[in-house]
């Protein structure tokens, strides 16, 4: 009796095994898609995607070798240019995510055309692959240099007739030895990438001017472009000595525009000298600058140290805002105070202010309609009082 139950529990093992085994059906699709084009001479990415081929084909993506050839009189000196991150892995491995990518590993491969690129998982299941069109997962990005605008780039995955594949799956219990072990996955189908190049060195933006003036003792800035490529937004950029810029200001831009297109931006933080520039932002993150232009601000012309050269809008309606033009001796925190008809104080506000020609802003908001004086005190000078109205419109 004990030699039957022991029997049986061999039996159903090795059934068991098998089942599994044979279960180890996985096949995959694999496919490049373009990344970004520049010119000759320059870098065009490719991306290997990877899914699984149909329903009931599902497979844990694990040791995998990817081979394909490409037209050397159009491309040259393929590398890696990033690897991946993909979502649901199990860690384990020593590389990014558990994957250990090889190149050069056999680049020019067993044959003088194909390249070879190498995913080993040291550790964990791998990746569950599915079907479907949103199930490509990112394996890898492949670089080349472009030597020719007019020759067709035919990059072509290599068969496994051609070039032998290490393609492992899904770990199952191997019904010998019992330790687990991983199953091999078939290939089904090549997403080949065979193009000419269309477009080459394409403009991001073609600025037609980039200029401005001052009104009100602000900057108004205005650009105007004839064509746009995958631009996302503009930077603007503000200095007062023509060498550090800063960002003040984004404004977004058309994308995509073969017709003209008018931008502005004003600035309120200006000097008696400023400087602007753009940063024209595209899609994919590269950034290209205008000229820089040197707007002369007159509001601060004849401008005394300590002074308040201007109030203004004066009168000032409502909740909103007002602003001070004054010269200050020193880089220091000074106050703000206003005072009303009976020469109470009803407004004290601190603010930073710098060497030279300050353009401050200040809010009335909680003021009551009326007359007012307002003065700036410094740690060792004050300004003369300057008289403003405030409205209830």
């Amino acid at each position: 009796m004990k030699k039957i139950k022991l029997l049986t529990f061999f039996l159903t093992s090795f059934l068991l095994g098998v089942s599994m085994l044979n279960a180890q059906n996985g096949q995959s699709d694999v496919r490049l898609t373009q990344g970004g084009v520049i010119c000759p001479g320059g870098p065009i990415d490719y991306i290997i995607e990877v899914r699984s081929s149909a329903p009931g084909r599902e497979f844990f993506m694990s040791e995998q070798n990817y081979r394909f050839s490409f037209n050397r009189d159009a491309l040259a000196n393929p590398t890696i240019v990033e690897e991946l991150d993909v979502a649901g892995f199990v860690p384990g491995g020593p590389g990014p995510l558990g994957f250990t990518l090889y190149s050069p590993h056999n680049l020019i491969g067993s044959l003088d055309t194909v390249v070879s690129y190498n995913v080993e998982l040291a550790g964990g299941d791998g990746i569950f692959m599915v079907p479907g069109e949103d199930a490509w997962v990112q394996v890898g990005r492949i670089g080349f240099d472009v030597l020719s605008e007019d020759a067709c780039f035919d990059l072509v995955w290599v068969t496994q007739a051609i070039f032998p594949p290490t393609f492992v799956g899904e770990v199952f219990t191997d019904p010998v030895t019992g330790l687990p072990t991983r199953g091999p996955t078939a290939e089904n189908f090549y997403g080949n990438y065979s193009n000419c190049m269309e477009t080459l060195c394409p403009i991001p933006v073609e600025l037609v001017y980039f200029n401005g003036e001052e009104r009100d003792c602000k900057i108004h800035l205005a650009w105007q472009t004839a064509t746009e490529t995958n631009s996302d937004y503009f930077i603007i950029e503000r200095s007062f000595d023509a060498i550090t810029f800063n960002e003040i200001g984004r404004v977004g831009a058309a994308g995509e525009s073969q017709e003209l297109v008018n931008y502005n931006f004003t600035d309120t933080g200006i000097g008696s000298e400023t400087y602007y520039r753009l940063k024209q932002v595209d899609f994919d993150g590269s950034t290209d600058y205008s000229d820089v232009i040197k707007i002369h601000a007159t509001c601060f012309e004849d401008g005394t140290e300590g002074d308040i050269l201007d109030v203004f809008p004066n009168p000032v309606g409502g909740a909103g805002s007002m602003y001070l033009k004054v010269y200050s001796p020193y880089d220091e925190t000074a106050t703000i105070s206003v005072v009303d008809i009976t020469g109470k104080i009803v407004r004290v506000e601190s603010q930073n202010i710098t060497t030279g020609p300050n353009l401050l802003n200040f809010s009335v908001s909680g003021l009551a309609a009326g007359t007012y004086m307002i003065r700036i005190d410094g740690k060792d000078w004050y300004s003369s009082a300057q008289k403003f109205i405030k409205t209830n419109d």
